[in-house]
């Protein structure tokens, strides 16, 4: 078997993909152990919510300590485990968890405040409203391997920061990270049962978390899982937020900055080795500067440095496994049986053991291509001509996926106008791929991209039971709506229907009028 990852006899053996080297072995767990994790979480989950935000906040810092103090240990597990380059490991995936600490100790108070609610019936009925936002109880967090640290710490940090507890399965293939992950909280001095890590096999043990009478899952992954747990939830009927990958488009308009439209499609396209949900996969260039753009793109290209990510000259690691390299090469060849053009890159790299791909660049593509239709999640990049920007937006918006899309041109607002025509959940102009690492920027997309999101004000709600209380301190012997029926208090409810929905003052006057000569007070 060849893979990053081999489990058997309740082990997984943890390789290096640059090298295929052994890292360590990483004990596993059976399916019958999950239900003893859930149970051990929901134990510790009043207690952890009885203490507060500014009790939870207090570990949330020891934990934030725990990270700057250990970043060079931090970066070099990921990298190691995954194959991204340190600087990525630095910037990808340690930034946007600091950040979601950040964001929890200055949003979480605010975002999670119970509401008071107002309605012009509530003064003359004496009701009283309000909203709060409680936790769910025990959420699990279904992590994927292509960000092993910046995913799930950010999740759990949600969950946690409302008072839940976590389940957390890390993937197989990085399940050395997910053992980092478990050290750093125990070390923050997180209560135990506050967050509890499963490792094993995704399937076995994906099975049995939606088995176990968990509150809620987020996981990250592959469309088909997704659409699998999915079922799965709707037999429980167990909430679920999916986010499930891209295949986003980069526009390119005629007034861009072709220098920095060309260096930001090459680090879009080829962070991470591509596998990344927000990659550059489909670039459209206006066929006047597309000759130039791409010119620029190939030189680029050719000058990125593939290596082990350890070494800080290497600009692209490996990808994480065989099977990775086998879905790049066969989007390649479908493109080139289909007429498109291989200008650089396009083969397996040899200067190392690991599974290295060349960073690949194709024209001559089409819809008809897998390399535009498909999630490639490799280091490749297709480039596509339009002729005007309403045939651009068409092809952006004639795929399946919709995470982010990014817009290149000089004049802002014309792109932001372009931006809003593309159906997505992210957008940016003259940049891509980034707002993930930033807390406050709300995370998934449309269409089979998902279902929900993370990060954000509109991520800690995934992670609440929204409550709506109220209170009546009674002004009427009934309820104006309460029995006996008659013909009087359907005049009743015609007249103030017209006084509170009414337009116009005379109007409203009239019925309120009216209204008040069928209410009997005690």
């Amino acid at each position: 078997m060849t893979n990053t990852n081999n489990q058997s006899a309740g082990v997984i053996r943890a390789m290096n993909p640059a090298t295929l080297e052994l890292i360590r072995e990483v004990p596993a767990m059976s399916a019958k152990d999950v239900l003893g994790v859930v149970e051990k979480a929901r134990e510790a989950q009043k207690k952890w919510a009885s203490i507060g935000i500014s009790g939870r906040l207090r570990y949330f810092q020891k934990l934030n300590d725990q990270i700057i103090a250990n970043i060079d240990s931090i970066a070099e597990t990921i990298t190691i485990d995954n194959g991204k380059t340190l600087v990525e490991s630095v910037n990808s995936e340690i930034y946007p968890a600091l950040d979601m600490l950040r964001f929890c100790e200055r949003e979480a108070r605010s975002a999670l405040r119970s509401e008071k609610l107002s309605h012009p019936l509530f003064g003359v009925l004496g009701i009283r409203s309000s909203v709060l936002y409680e936790p769910l109880g025990v959420v699990a967090i279904i992590a994927p391997w292509n960000f092993p640290f910046a995913i799930p710490v950010t999740q759990i940090l949600m969950a946690l920061i409302v008072g839940n507890t976590v389940v957390f399965k890390p993937a197989a293939l990085t399940a050395v990270v997910g053992e980092l992950i478990r050290d750093l909280f125990e070390n923050a001095g997180f209560p135990e049962g506050v967050l509890n890590v499963i490792q094993g096999s995704g399937g076995v043990i994906g099975e049995a978390i939606m088995d176990s009478g968990v509150n809620r899952v987020a996981f990250t992954g592959s469309v088909p899982v997704g659409k699998h747990l999915m079922k799965r939830a709707g037999e429980t009927l167990t909430p679920i937020t999916l986010e499930l990958g891209g295949k986003d488009p980069f526009i390119v308009l005629e007034d861009a900055d072709l220098e920095r439209a060309s260096s930001g499609a090459v680090w879009g396209a080829f962070v991470n080795a591509g596998q990344v949900c927000a990659s550059v996969e489909r670039v459209y260039v206006h066929r006047k500067i597309a000759g130039k753009f791409t010119d620029l793109v190939v030189a680029k290209t050719r000058q990125l440095r593939l290596g082990d990510g350890r070494n800080f000259s290497t600009d692209m690691g490996p990808v994480i496994s065989e099977s990775q390299i086998l879905t790049v090469e066969e989007h390649i060849n479908d493109a080139v049986g289909k007429g498109a053009k291989v200008l650089a890159g396009g083969k397996r790299w040899d200067g190392l053991p690991g599974y290295f791909f060349e960073p690949t660049v194709l024209v001559d593509v089409d819809h008809s291509m897998s390399c535009m239709v498909e999630e490639t999640f490799g280091p490749t990049m297709p480039i596509m001509t339009y002729s005007d920007i309403d045939e651009a937006v068409e092809m952006a918006n004639d795929s399946r996926f919709a995470l982010t899309a990014s817009v290149w041109s000089r004049n802002e607002k014309r792109a932001e106008d372009i931006c809003r025509r593309i159906v997505t959940g992210c957008a940016t102009v003259n940049d891509c791929e980034y707002t993930y690492g930033f807390a406050v920027c709300p995370w998934g997309g449309p269409k089979e991209s998902g279902i929900g999101r993370t990060h954000s004000t509109h991520g800690l709600c995934e992670f609440a039971n929204i409550k709506n209380i109220c209170v009546t301190s009674p002004r009427f012997t009934n309820n104006l709506w309460w029995h006996p029926y008659s013909e009087t208090a359907y005049k009743r409810m015609k007249s103030m229907a017209g006084a509170f929905y009414g337009k116009g003052v005379i109007n409203k006057f009239s019925s309120a009028t009216e209204a008040a000569k069928t209410v009997v007070c005690k």
